[in-house]
């Protein structure tokens, strides 16, 4: 065990190395201090050959936005089956031996109207398509480069392995899945089955994750838990039932338990390959095929050192992996499902040693033992140990989901008791042997009872997750919380460990010398004393955490990075927040609201009609309860939008008053019309206006008005004035009105504009406009923050937000204050 630990440690130290140097050095140098201590010497060396491996392997990200746009050749080779997306085309990953700097030895999701046979090599001309990295708080990071299929330079059918055979085999099975079934039970199948999860709605993915069963959907320990138990125990029973003659020749070599574990290993091989080589399918392939030989040699414990040899493979394959959520995620679920199991085992040898002891009372009497309560009894323990085993995995992944996804499921216990035994044993084994049989043959049987068992089970979490409070929504926190809580977790758990090690080494005092005994009082004292520091350090972790989320300011406004578009999130001091415009899908608002631990826009303002601006409005109307719609009172809704939502038309003079805070409509008014009959300009220049006025500081936004609306509102004066602008239509020099400017006079302007964008904003003209103001563009800054905060702006932006690689002691601290801020 203490190998493996050391090992990942090195690997650990390699990667923080780059951001938090001095006390990367200073952890290493205590480390080797402590193993020198426990003279355990020669782990030291296994602890700097971590430190290699991770530098040996680590390969540096290439900046490839040069490319982007351009014709690139790339060489290379098909490595999974087609998909189809919604456009027609197919989408298929190619990854590349030889192309242009910084695309070689890289997966490429290749975009074409032709479906490749997998493991074909070929000479491509491809087009990168855009960036379409969105640098907003709370959207998860997107690595995938897309590219579009020019043409086919050369191809080679090239030579078969298994694993492009087997790969062919998945995506005939994907597509039969599809064909067969209808869209939700077809993609539910298809991510227990071979991990493809790219089918699945985003309304059934978040039912699964509110009702604590997202696990459900990545092919993990469950998975290959339950579908072991279920191949064991039949194995087992047919060993048993065999011809006398034929057992007694089996049992010769091996017990009924050993030859089932031979004939479960084949079976999890076959699983592990139709997966897809998943990280938490290796890891729980490795932890069930580790089991399975320990039945074969006699020996069933030691479950955390195959964990952590199952975690040390997966570094060895990919030492990135350990930074990855779904190696974290999985790593962490069954960790506290082995603890858990260690405490009942602890309490069932302790009522054993009870009864043996005779302090457990009288014995039961043969009425008891004939009793309903007694027949019960077995039921009800094995529900709690289930109910148990659900918890311990909740709870202990809960810091980490709460962290990234922003909720806590209340609801994850009963799902997981109801759900999880009805996908484990009946859908999943269904699932597996229809599919091998269809691999084999072509035919795949038990259809109709496939689709009962799947529909119900989507019922199921769609209805619990429907449960009011099924989940709490928990707004962002900074990550110290978390690496406090799991640091605090081990010493606790290495404390026990070593507790329990004391005891088995010395059943009472009276057994072993008093000097070996007071050497055991001594080392527990110095372990709850390690263990209550730990907990004072996550209590001081948490204050300074969350003295930086009580700080009370006044409007803070979050610019987002929508790409070629606008939304904003206005949070004003009354607690109530306004989304204005939603970009073209809504989803890097809702991102967003959702890393604030919002469930509710009180207002939702769209500017004017173009789809940058508006599109995502459905989708944010389906996520969040919306209260209000703003417009300019030209807009126009489809039916389905405006369902419950009240909505509300502003002109030129409308106020709307808060505390704290005034909100002035400033443009369009019921006679404004532009002199060309030019809708696309029209729609542009009756954007709605409004500035947002706190205790000391102003905001305006302006949608995409352009120089004939500027000029229109130009005179207003000091109506106009404000210290913070959201530029017009991202920037266009059509906007760039040298009065509208000069009335506005802003201290800070931010610019909206998608990186690469094909307009080529913002433009020059409207840059020199803005040279007297502090300018953040969204392209290069990401999302922008400004807050008001005692009597001034204070700014901030997510490239700057986020952790850097430390080139000095002052960056070290930079990222070392980061650990204990939120956005």
């Amino acid at each position: 065990m203490t190998f493996f630990i050391s090992f990942l440690s090195g690997v650990v130290f390699f990667y923080s190395f780059s951001y938090f140097p001095y006390i990367t050095g200073i952890l290493f140098v205590l480390s080797a201090a402590v193993l020198i201590f426990k003279k355990k010497y020669l782990l030291i060396p296994v602890l700097a050959v971590g430190i290699l491996y991770a530098f040996f392997r680590y390969a540096p990200e290439h900046d490839i936005s040069r490319l982007r746009g351009k014709d690139v050749v790339a060489s290379g080779t098909f490595v999974s089956g087609a998909i189809a997306a919604s456009s027609g085309k197919f989408i298929q990953a190619f990854y590349t031996d030889s192309a242009s700097s910084g695309l070689t030895e890289k997966e490429i999701n290749i975009i074409s109207d032709t479906e490749f046979e997998i493991g074909a090599r070929h000479e491509l001309l491809i087009k990168l398509s855009r960036d379409l990295t969105r640098l907003s708080p709370g959207v998860m990071k997107n690595d995938n480069i897309y590219a579009n299929l020019v043409g086919v330079m050369d191809s080679d059918k090239g030579s078969k392995t298994a694993l492009s055979v087997l790969e062919k085999a998945r995506a005939g099975l994907n597509r039969h899945i599809t064909k067969s079934f209808d869209a939700d039970p077809g993609a539910l199948i298809s991510s227990i089955t071979t991990g493809q999860r790219v089918y699945m709605s985003e309304e059934l993915r978040d039912a699964f994750n509110v009702t604590g069963l997202a696990h459900i959907l990545s092919i993990s320990g469950t998975h290959f838990g339950l579908f072991s138990v279920l191949l064991f125990g039949l194995f087992r029973f047919l060993i048993k039932y065999l011809p006398y003659r034929i057992l007694q020749r089996v049992t010769v070599y091996l017990t009924p338990p050993q030859g089932a574990a031979v004939l479960c290993l084949p079976f999890m091989v076959a699983y592990l390959g139709l997966s897809g080589w998943g990280i938490p399918a290796v890891r729980s392939f490795i932890m069930v095929s580790l089991f399975l030989a320990g039945l074969l040699i006699g020996r069933k414990g030691f479950w955390l050192n195959s964990l952590l040899f199952a975690a040390f493979v997966i570094v060895l394959w990919n030492p990135d992996a350990i930074f990855s959520l779904s190696f974290q995620l999985s790593f962490l679920a069954v960790l506290f499902i082995g603890f858990s199991v260690g405490y009942m085992e602890d309490r069932k040898s302790g009522e054993v040693g009870k009864r043996a002891s005779g302090e457990d009372g009288k014995p039961e009497s043969a009425e008891s033992k004939k009793s309903l309560l007694h027949l019960l009894v077995p039921v009800l323990k094995v529900l709690r140990s289930s109910l148990l085993l659900s918890l311990a995995a909740s709870l202990g992944t809960a810091p980490l989901v709460a962290y990234y996804f922003h909720y806590f499921s209340v609801i994850s216990p009963l799902s997981n008791l109801i759900v999880t035994p009805l996908i484990g044993f009946i859908l999943l084994p269904l699932s597996l042997l229809s599919s091998f049989v269809f691999m084999a043959t072509g035919y795949y049987p038990f259809i109709p009872l496939i689709k009962i068992v799947a529909g119900l089970s989507i019922y199921l979490v769609k209805f619990m997750s429907a449960i009011p409070f099924s989940d709490i929504k928990i707004p962002a926190f900074p990550v110290s919380l978390v690496v406090f809580f799991y640091a605090g977790v081990a010493v606790y758990f290495m404390s026990a460990h070593l507790s329990l090690r004391g005891k088995a080494a010395a059943i009472s005092e009276d057994e072993i010398p008093s000097t070996l005994a007071d050497k055991l009082r001594n080392r527990n004292d110095r372990l709850k004393e390690i263990y209550i520091a730990t907990l004072v350090s996550v209590i001081i972790a948490g204050y300074l955490s969350f003295s930086f989320l009580v700080t009370k300011h006044g409007i803070s406004i979050t610019y987002l990075d929508v790409g070629q578009g606008d939304a904003a999130i206005v949070e004003l001091p009354d607690k109530r927040a306004i989304a204005i415009d939603t970009g073209r899908t809504g989803k890097e608002a809702a991102a967003f609201l959702k890393y604030r631990g919002k469930k509710t826009i009180d207002a939702l303002v769209l500017s004017h009609s173009h789809p940058d601006h508006t599109r995502g409005a459905d989708y944010l109307a389906k996520h969040f309860l919306v209260e209000e719609i703003w417009d300019n009172g030209r807009l126009i809704y489809p039916d389905n939008l405006l369902g419950g939502i009240t909505r509300r038309s502003f002109e030129r003079g409308d106020v709307i008053e808060g505390k704290g805070y005034r909100m002035y409509m400033l443009h369009p008014y019921k006679e404004f019309y532009i002199m060309e009959d030019n809708k696309y300009d029209e729609a542009n220049n009756s954007s709605l206006v409004l500035k947002i006025e706190g205790k000391s500081k102003s905001f305006l936004f302006t949608g995409d008005v352009e120089e004939e609306a500027e000029e229109n509102i130009a005179h207003l004066g000091k109506w106009l004035k404000s210290d913070a602008i959201k530029v017009p239509h991202h920037g266009g020099k059509t906007s760039a009105s040298a009065w509208f400017f000069s009335t506005v006079s802003p201290e800070v302007a931010v610019i909206s504009a998608g990186r690469e964008n094909s307009f080529g904003h913002p433009h020059k003209e409207m840059l020199d406009m803005l040279a007297d103001a502090k300018v953040y563009r969204t392209d290069i800054h990401g999302a922008v923050k400004i807050t008001e905060k005692d009597g001034r702006l204070e700014t901030k932006t997510y490239k700057d937000f986020q952790f850097a690689k430390a080139k000095d002691f002052k960056d070290e601290m930079r990222n070392l204050k980061r650990l204990f801020e939120v956005w």
